[in-house]
């Protein structure tokens, strides 16, 4: 099969630490790394599926893989400085293992979260400006400017996007769900 790897963290002392990665690594196409830094390789996992949301947003609106390697770029750091302002013993080489870097890749490249906020972007910058006039009036199916409060355009927003990521997710994930959102 395709080379795969995946980062173990835990912290349970020699030898128990050494046998618990020798379980998952089946070489030749699948190798596990053991790193002690816990907190970090999981907030890793967790913080990356919210920098796939940008890259996503990134492609659906096609800025371009400058664009999407420099929110690769902030993100990774941004994701270390989180980790090292919440959590004690963060390792600054956990971020470049597979847990961190790598991870982060390859949701940004192929994961749900990508997937989804790319169709949601799509979606969005085709009828952003359906049913909106000169200065941001709100207009009828006539396209006759209508009197709304405020208050109740923001909700009417808000019901909407949430309906659009309910749809979005039906119809891409086959039953999954976003991931830490």
């Amino acid at each position: 099969g395709q080379m795969c790897e995946s980062t173990l963290a835990s912290n349970f002392g020699a030898p128990a630490d050494e046998l618990t990665r020798q379980i998952f690594d089946h070489p030749p196409s699948f190798r596990v790394q053991h790193i002690s830094d816990v907190a970090g390789a999981e907030v890793c996992g967790a913080l990356k599926n919210v920098i796939a949301l940008g890259a996503g947003f990134v492609d659906g609106l096609n800025l371009g893989g400058n664009t999407k390697a420099a929110l690769l770029r902030v993100g990774l750091r941004e994701m270390a400085k989180f980790c090292k302002v919440f959590f004690d013993g963060v390792q600054d080489q956990t971020f470049m293992e597979s847990c961190g870097m790598a991870d982060l890749i390859t949701t940004c490249y192929g994961g749900r979260n990508r997937k989804c906020a790319e169709a949601f972007a799509r979606e969005r910058g085709a009828d952003c400006c359906a049913g909106v006039g000169v200065g941001g009036a709100i207009l009828n199916d006539d396209g006759e400017e209508m009197l709304v409060d405020p208050h109740h355009v923001n909700l009417a927003h808000e019901k909407a996007c949430e309906e659009r990521w309910q749809k979005i997710e039906e119809e891409l994930l086959n039953g999954q769900k976003l991931q830490g959102t």
